[in-house]
């Protein structure tokens, strides 16, 4: 068994750490060829995607004498350490989180890199910010080689998921796509942490084992905020909230289908009233996502055509900023509408603005027109998104995709 077998997922990260492990043991193949090998391999990447442990694999897979240095070493120490991996080389010299060293202990690995340019010597660090580093480390001859490690994609999340919950007494009801879909999970650390909390939740609840129900509430709780702080809602209040955000999920799924991964009428954060969607995948087009913003609000007035409806201002926000964008730096309504502005004459004329707003607001109109037409000719997918959210309160994945073949999709042309 390799030790990259460890890491789950991020395949082509393993093809790299491979290749460095190939460096070390077969360097003469390279050198025939002309290669000069790297002395410093940096693994960098927002915290808890697992750095270091990738860099443990490496060092342990590459079998060589490893010597640490640790933030609390002194200068004094730092270079007694190069000089011992240098006495005893082949070796690694290995720097945990090198962007948190102090400035003289850069200079102090600085000099460390010097004195091992002609022994065999590797140096591996890790750093969560790059940008910390001094700029005489990540120059030619330092650091020469860095991989970054990027947030999980899809295909890693589903193994992760698969991974974390091998020992764990899972119910049948679960359902591993569901939970790849439910949030864009920002770690490795985040994904380990939801499955553990729902472990923690079914046991507290002397359940015999985990259910999909404390999965998707671990979810809720972790990566949305989502509280028990709710208030008491009136039947009508929550119908406009169930139709706010049906609308929002029938447009997505009409214009993108398989895009929504959770909808929700219970609120996020300390909001007390509301719901809320999440999309598992980008819409295609920036149309997409001014006619989304705007279903919510279009979708509650199809129903309560005597009411303006309430609750919609960062939805309408939203959708002012992308169309902003689009007319003033697209030119999606012709090369007159572009805003010309630079530097050194930065005020936009008090015409241009004008024209500008009429518009924005023009095509917020027509972007509403739209949307209306949209809802209206999936009314029946509409009412069942609607009626299924005021039953359920949390849809995932899979409901959503039952809904939707259950339905007629009437497409629209953007």
């Amino acid at each position: 068994m390799s030790e990259f077998d460890k890491i789950i997922g991020y395949e082509p990260i393993k093809k790299e750490l491979l290749k460095i492990c190939d460096m070390v043991h077969n360097r003469e193949v390279y050198e025939n060829l002309g290669a000069k090998i790297p002395h410093g391999f940096l693994i960098y990447g927002a915290s808890g995607l697992g750095k270091t442990m990738m860099a443990q694999c490496l060092i342990t897979e590459i079998g060589l004498n490893a010597y640490n240095i640790g933030h609390s070493d002194g200068t004094d120490k730092i270079i007694d350490t190069f000089k011992k991996a240098k006495e005893n080389a082949p070796a690694i010299v290995f720097l945990d989180e090198v962007d948190k060293l102090a400035d003289n202990q850069y200079v102090a690995i600085q000099s460390g890199f010097d004195t091992i340019q002609d022994a065999d010597v590797v140096i591996l660090a890790t750093a969560n910010d790059i940008g910390k580093l001094p700029d005489y480390l990540t120059c030619p001859g330092r650091f020469d080689q860095k991989i970054e490690v990027y947030k999980p994609s899809e295909s890693d999340i589903n193994e992760l998921i698969k991974h974390y919950l091998k020992g764990k007494k899972i119910s049948d009801d679960v359902n591993s796509e569901d939970i790849a879909k439910m949030a864009s999970y920002s770690s490795c650390a985040e994904i380990e942490r939801i499955l553990n909390e729902a472990a923690i939740s079914a046991a507290f609840s002397r359940h015999d084992c985990i259910s999909m129900y404390d999965i998707t509430n671990a979810v809720l709780k972790i990566h949305y905020n989502v509280s028990d702080n709710s208030t008491e809602t009136s039947e009508e209040a929550l119908r406009k909230i169930a139709l706010h955000e049906a609308g929002h999920l029938v447009v997505c799924e009409v214009l993108c289908p398989d895009s929504i991964g959770v909808a929700s009428l219970i609120p996020r954060g300390r909001e007390t009233t509301g719901g809320f969607i999440s999309r598992c995948k980008e819409l295609d087009r920036r149309a997409y996502y001014i006619l989304v913003s705007l279903a919510g609000k279009a979708a509650v007035e199809l129903y309560y055509s005597e009411t303006c409806a309430s609750g919609c201002h960062s939805d309408i926000y939203q959708a002012i900023k992308d169309i902003r964008t689009a007319v003033s730096e697209s030119g999606t309504c012709g090369l007159g509408m572009i805003d010309v502005a630079t530097v050194r004459f930065p005020d936009i004329s008090e015409n241009m603005n004008s024209r500008t707003e009429a518009v924005v607001h023009a095509e917020l109109e027509r972007y509403m027109f739209k949307v209306r037409d949209i809802l209206l000719k999936n009314r029946t997918f509409l009412e069942k998104a609607a009626e299924l959210l005021l039953e359920k309160k949390i849809l995932l994945y899979s409901d959503i995709k039952t809904l939707r073949e259950s339905v007629d999709i009437v497409g629209v042309e953007v």
